[in-house]
């Protein structure tokens, strides 16, 4: 790595502030703010946020091309319906006198289907001449400038009059056959996924800075083009910014000793490889060119001449002979001459142009590439790609460096060690950085996607941007939406701060999970999955992500659980607690068992400040569906578990471990009768019950009275009980086959969680 660039006082004259991304595959309508520096993408798997980067990049690069697929589903039945339309045609409208107002309103429904990118620019009024072709007043004076890229199969009444005849005619000799015959092309989406070329190319507008952008989705409305909009230059956004793209797959070419012969050619290694396309891009030098490296021009020119000198020593011998052929002859070139034209990058171009010397090694001994560990090149690879992407960026073929540089990172964790992983994003933005001062006013931008808990929460939730799943509802398509995480907890930064140090020490995966799972305490975190892993065998299946939070802090994650939108348990504590007085006459409130509810209130914070509110513990004991479960407005729904009594009428416990107990009381009595029996029988005794699960069982054999056993169990608990220790006895009991049923509290939580899971699954394509 590179040390860290200085910083200037001078602020870039241009940045990308957000793109909208609209009718591309998933994204029915997304807004992505970007931030000055670097950007992450996180979500689910396929939530999208491949497709967001992708889009970017095909957008904004020259040559990439669009397919079918591109296209959002949900725009398939107008385009079906447009090729319906073409199918009726008799003639080459082209040719013949047709109602153009018609012609005119397909061409309008047309592009209205056809996926767009709005990039909008926040630009200092010193940049006037970058973003002169895209302002639309003459009273600019700094900020905002909106840019449209538009698909277009056709842009005029004439180009979709020979679009609709070429669809036409693909479609004859197939026309009367049936659907179910599938004989190219079905319809027009089937047209375009053999011909992509017909779906044209990418034109630029500019929009009106006065109305847009929207300020969030889907409050807002985006832009309407007019049909006399016109399309600008697409030269002058290339030199407003340019976009490189690091995909996530990448060759990983690995050579060891014993595989490769002696002869043979040698697989160039990883970073030789990035080495090797950065020399030849930047050093070598054209014999009329011009060069920024007169020291290595004049080191490449002498080591030719002596190159040229042996040459001829060494294949003068061959040339003799050659020459008793009667060659050359009087009018044939009379003596060969050998000059060498060195390129550096072909110095580069084996497999042992790059090696490694280590700490303590010998001066003169090295280790080619492909000994040194995978990662490591990986890393070093990914680097320089960095770095040439920067320099290839201040040298344009032609005029000046592109205004904003923005770069995206597919995935880099694929092949990055954790520990890169986490200092990776602001290493890699220092690594695109300028760092020559002539070129602080221009803006270099990172836009990663991640599937990484430590790359993502080496960032701030400022820099956060979540990629989320909507459900598909009643005849609808299921599509995705971006969500700042930046403005997830509003005006609360105590919160934001809490939740920020408790993802970046935990690495939770909850920005990458299909479902969470709040949990109380150590024991729940333990065996809530074995329940799950032995009696859900569909939810198991789910990416869940499990955060060990307590109930006097699941609901400050409140905020991000509503912007998430994805189903949530949080199985949490009832926390019984009794109102009185200290000393001093204070109000204090003090932890209970569970006599007579209708003296007692519920203390936990989660339950009384979230959901259901409800501080009398008797209106606990039997909840209504509409306690239990909550829901946001905007389809977001989370599910709250907490103790009741076993049964109905019986004993309340009030925390996890009490329930378990409760709940599997005969098996806990079962432990000491067969201890006794085996004992009786003269057989071998089982093994010894020592520690927690001694304790639990001889209080269950002493208070044969549930009622009594409630008091004693909370008495145990409240004491210097190990839960921990308990937990994991109970784990390898039940690993080992014991039949113990998993508290019902807990249970009914997770049915539900395996039917909201499993109506989501059904939902998508």
């Amino acid at each position: 790595m590179s040390a860290q660039p200085q910083e200037f006082s001078v602020s870039p004259n241009v940045s990308l502030a957000c793109v909208e991304l609209n009718r591309f595959r998933r994204f029915s309508r997304a807004l992505v703010k970007i931030d000055k520096q670097t950007t992450v993408l996180v979500g689910a798997n396929n939530s999208g946020k491949t497709s967001a980067l992708v889009a970017i990049r095909n957008f904004l690069s020259a040559g990439q091309a669009f397919g079918a697929f591109d296209i959002s589903l949900d725009q398939w039945p107008a385009l079906r319906a447009l090729g319906e339309e073409w199918d009726k045609l008799t003639e080459d409208p082209a040719s013949a006198a047709d109602d153009v107002a018609k012609w005119e309103g397909q061409l309008a429904a047309l592009l209205t289907s056809m996926p767009t990118l709005d990039l909008w620019f926040d630009a200092k009024i010193g940049s006037y001449n970058l973003v002169a072709p895209f302002i639309t007043s003459l009273d600019w004076d700094g900020g905002l400038v909106g840019v449209r890229l538009r698909l277009e199969p056709a842009s005029s009444v004439e180009t979709l009059q020979r679009l609709a005849w070429r669809y036409r005619e693909a479609r004859q000799p197939v026309k009367e056959l049936s659907k179910e015959a599938q004989a190219w092309p079905v319809d027009l989406i089937d047209y375009w996924l053999r011909h992509a070329a017909d779906l044209g190319s990418v034109l630029v507008y500019k929009l009106n800075p006065t109305q847009g952008p929207p300020a969030d989705l889907p409050g807002g409305a985006s832009q309407t083009l007019t049909p006399q909009a016109a399309p600008i230059d697409r030269t002058k956004l290339s030199q407003l910014i340019k976009v490189d793209f690091v995909a996530a797959q990448r060759g990983l070419g690995t050579e060891e000793a014993d595989t490769r012969s002696a002869s043979g050619t040698h697989k160039v290694g990883l970073f030789s490889n990035q080495l090797l396309k950065y020399a030849r891009q930047h050093l070598n030098v054209a014999t009329t060119g011009q060069s920024n490296q007169p020291e290595l021009i004049e080191a490449i020119a002498k080591a030719q001449i002596e190159l040229d000198a042996r040459i001829k020593v060494a294949l003068t011998s061959s040339i003799e002979d050659v020459k008793k052929l009667g060659y050359p002859t009087l009018h044939d070139p009379q003596d060969i001459h050998f000059r060498t034209r060195i390129q550096t990058g072909d110095l580069l171009d084996h497999s042992t142009a790059v090696q490694y010397r280590l700490d303590g090694q010998n001066a003169e001994d090295y280790l080619p590439e492909y000994a040194i560990g995978l990662g490591y090149q990986n890393l070093q690879s990914l680097s320089y790609q960095l770095v040439s992407f920067r320099d290839e960026r201040l040298r344009p073929t032609k005029g000046s460096p592109a205004a904003v540089h923005l770069v995206l990172v597919e995935e880099p964790e694929a092949h990055l060690h954790v520990q890169v992983q986490r200092i990776f994003p602001r290493r890699a933005c220092e690594l695109i950085r300028p760092s020559a001062p002539e070129h602080a006013h221009l803006s270099s931008q990172l836009v990663i996607s991640t599937h990484s808990s430590h790359l993502a929460h080496a960032e701030d939730f400022d820099r956060l941007r979540y990629v989320r799943r909507i459900p598909a509802a009643a005849k609808t398509m299921p599509s995705s939406d971006v969500i700042d995480l930046a403005t997830a907890f509003g005006t609360d930064k105590e919160t934001k701060t809490f939740a920020e140090r408790y993802f970046r020490v935990q690495h939770t995966d909850l920005l990458f999970s299909d479902a969470a799972i709040f949990v109380e305490g150590s024991s729940e975190r333990m065996l809530v999955p074995l329940f799950i892993e032995r009696d859900f065998p569909e939810l198991d299946k789910r990416y869940i992500s499990f955060l060990d939070l307590g109930g006097r802090h699941a609901h400050r994650l409140r905020p991000l659980v509503e912007r998430l939108g994805i189903p949530t348990v949080v199985i949490t504590d009832i926390d019984p607690v009794e109102l009185g007085k200290d000393s001093k006459g204070d109000a204090v409130r003090r932890a209970a068992a569970i006599v007579d509810p209708k003296l007692l209130e519920c203390g936990n914070d989660t339950l009384n400040g979230w959901h259901p509110k409800k501080r009398e513990l008797n209106l606990l004991a039997e909840p209504a569906e509409t306690d239990q479960v909550w829901t946001d407005g905007n389809g977001g729904r989370v599910r709250f578990a907490w103790q009741a009594p076993i049964p109905k009428d019986g004993p309340w416990p009030a925390s996890f471990e009490d329930s378990l107990i409760l709940t599997n009381i005969d098996w806990f009595k079962s432990i000491d009768r067969n201890s006794r029996k085996k004992l009786l029988e003269g057989g071998l005794p089982p093994p010894k019950l020592i520690g927690s699960l001694r304790k639990v069982v001889d209080i269950v054999t002493a208070n044969p009275d549930n009622r009594d056993l409630c008091r004693a169990l909370h008495g145990m608990l409240r004491a210097k009980f190990p839960k921990a220790e308990f937990a994991a006895t109970m784990f390898e009991r039940i690993s080992l086959g014991d039949t113990v049923a998993c508290p019902a509290y807990i249970a009914d939580s997770l049915t539900w969680l395996d039917k909201e899971l499993a109506t989501s699954k059904k939902a998508s394509p």
